[in-house]
């Protein structure tokens, strides 16, 4: 990353399972001569439920980011724009103009997991669904906190009476027992 960059975290929830989803955004000018987006997955082990990462599954993120990555895309002209965080895997997105497998060549040794996908997005159609996602969340804070939100004090209220228990009485029975007739 680059000083004065902007970077914003968004916290969301997938679509269909609501699976808990963790996004970094870089706040950019589309550069169109970056026509094509590449996607770097780098899966993390978790038995979390929430399938987020632990704090060493972070650090082993931020080696192959800042050693790896920041450096092949400096070299090779790359944009990192995003990273999601979600379901057991980092996922980093850059956009560039070279060949993308001279990217997979510098980022390959670093892990055998690593998984690659590109595509050509000359109008950067994927960094506008991540900088919607954005201003949706913009958009949430700037409405401010609702009643519903986690901090907002619960409302006072007196502790229920306690019900009388009813006294316990012997069992008697009503009914006469039944005779027996004798043969």
């Amino acid at each position: 990353m680059r000083d004065g960059d902007v970077w914003h975290l968004v916290e969301a929830r997938r679509d269909g399972d609501g699976a808990p989803t963790m996004f970094r955004i870089r706040e950019l000018a589309p550069r169109r001569e970056l026509a094509t987006i590449f996607v770097v997955e780098l899966p993390y082990a978790t038995a979390e439920m929430s399938r987020l990462p632990d704090a060493a599954a972070y650090r082993r993120a931020k080696q192959f980011e800042d050693e790896w990555v920041h450096p092949a895309c400096a070299k090779l002209g790359w944009e990192l724009v995003a990273a999601k965080t979600c379901d057991g895997s980092f996922f980093l997105y850059m956009y560039g103009a070279r060949d993308p497998r001279e990217l997979v060549a510098k980022l390959a040794p670093f892990d055998g997991a690593l998984a690659f996908y590109d595509d050509h997005d000359p109008q950067w159609e994927e960094y506008a669904a991540l900088r919607e996602l954005l201003d949706r969340a913009k958009a949430v804070a700037a409405e401010g906190p609702r009643t519903s939100d986690i901090g907002h004090p619960p409302e006072k209220t007196k502790p229920a009476k306690k019900k009388k228990k009813p006294k316990q009485r012997e069992a008697r029975s009503k009914t006469k027992p039944a005779k027996r007739k004798r043969s």
